[in-house]
């Protein structure tokens, strides 16, 4: 006799009623939060198999439990001496380092002193070429546009070296304008000059107390010496996934089977077997650098997820914690917010994006707890952030203050007016974007 299942609608722990999002997703409880901590195919991130989603998903849980355990016992601790994880991405960055001198080497020893004919040497070099694409030093480039002069904004670049003193670091040599939703620095150019990038649509979106916090965050990572260390582990970071993009990128199997396919109906028998054999090769390149990339960020994020709480903490220590947990509810709503406001931007000027993006927040307040849970099942161990509701559990686990830092209200519209040409930009953006569809 058939038999047929349901779902349950109540929590079996304490009753309450259960969340479902759709009919392919695990259902959980908001009040107790039964069920939530499960690997999720439809929410967590593909990693290539399901038995490797469910351990990295599990595995990022852990590092996440410890990682706040370790900080609510000393949240002011500054970061000490090298991880294993980052010495022994140091030790794959000097070796692939090595490599590279000696491909060079090789490539000289092949036009000097082999004396073999032109045609074998321009075969013979071809692995080392391929060598030094993926092993070559990155030191990245100084933005062109968008950078954000003193002479500009004198009143952000205030605000900037407050907060940097309050954070306990050196001021960022280029302040600069991105028109995504982010935020972040880095170390770029031959110098390593610090970059601090705000994302004027996030910027919009956050109440001041919550810029405050994120640009606290922000600075959180200079102090903590966060890009230093990644620059330094680079080559062994970006390795694989150079391999991977060099080969086409994701599912390189179903790339090589299309290939052949299309020779085999233009070519024959052994242009079809050469094809195969060439394809198999790169597809195998492919799978092994793939391979490799999750090795290598197995090792390398938990240290990333730790490097954002750390800068959580600052952020909490100079703007305050709510001005923090503020910040994050715009983040787990933030990409509605900009839809939202995408349409709109047809009916409304550049001076009403925050009013508007304020009024699209308070519509969408009721939605924030579940969007917060909802971030704990779309990430895993290869996330380079943890979710934002583990971020805000450590801040609502600890004391609240309220901030080392504050500014005057009327220093803000000093500072709103300076980046009116900015916020002019990201409407022009929104209605740009309306105009591809």
């Amino acid at each position: 006799m058939p038999t047929t299942t349901t779902t349950p609608t109540r929590c079996p722990a304490c009753a309450g009623e259960l969340v479902l999002l759709d009919a392919v997703t695990q259902a959980w409880c908001p009040a107790c939060l039964w069920n939530l901590d499960v690997y999720d195919p439809a929410l967590s991130p593909w990693r290539g198999t399901t038995v490797v989603g469910r351990w990295g998903f599990r595995r990022g849980l852990e590092v996440d439990r410890a990682t706040q355990q370790d900080l609510l016992a000393d949240p002011d601790a500054r970061p000490t001496g090298t991880s294993p994880g980052e010495a022994w991405l140091l030790a794959v960055s000097v070796a692939l380092g090595l490599l590279g001198v000696a491909a060079v080497g090789y490539l000289v020893w092949l036009v000097v002193a082999s004396g073999l004919p032109p045609g074998v040497r321009l075969a013979l070099a071809i692995p080392a070429v391929l060598v030094l694409l993926l092993v070559k030093p990155s030191i990245g480039r100084l933005p062109r546009h968008g950078v954000i002069a003193e002479r500009d904004a004198p009143q952000l670049h205030r605000l900037v070296r407050e907060v940097a003193d309050a954070a306990g670091t050196p001021v960022p040599d280029v302040i600069c304008a991105d028109f995504g939703i982010n935020a972040g620095v880095a170390r770029l150019g031959w110098r390593q000059r610090s970059v601090l990038v705000i994302g004027i649509p996030l910027w919009v979106m956050l109440s001041r107390p919550a810029r405050l916090a994120l640009l606290a965050h922000e600075l959180g990572h200079l102090a903590n010496g966060d890009p230093l260390r990644v620059r330094r582990t680079l080559l062994a970071r970006t390795f694989g996934a150079r391999a991977v993009a060099a080969t086409g990128g994701r599912n390189p199997w179903r790339r090589a089977i299309h290939s052949t396919e299309s020779l085999a109906v233009e070519g024959g028998a052994g242009v079809v077997l050469f094809g195969m054999i060439v394809h198999g090769i790169v597809a195998l390149v492919n799978v092994a650098g793939a391979t490799a990339q999750l090795l290598v960020d197995s090792v390398a994020m938990p240290d990333s997820r730790r490097a954002e709480y750390r800068a959580d903490l600052v952020a909490r220590r100079v703007a305050g914690s709510a001005a923090f947990l503020r910040s994050s509810e715009t983040v787990v709503v933030a990409d509605r917010i900009w839809q939202d406001l995408w349409h709109l931007a047809p009916r409304i000027d550049a001076e009403q994006l925050e009013a508007m993006a304020a009024e699209a927040q308070q519509r969408l307040a009721p939605e924030v707890p579940l969007a917060r849970q909802v971030s704990r099942r779309t990430t895993d161990l290869w996330s380079t952030h943890p979710g934002e509701d583990q971020r805000m559990r450590l801040i609502e686990a600890l004391p609240q203050v309220d901030g080392a830092l504050g500014v005057d209200d009327i220093r803000w519209p000093e500072v709103d007016a300076e980046l009116a040409p900015w916020r002019r930009t990201a409407h022009n953006v929104l209605l740009g974007t309306r105009d591809r569809f």
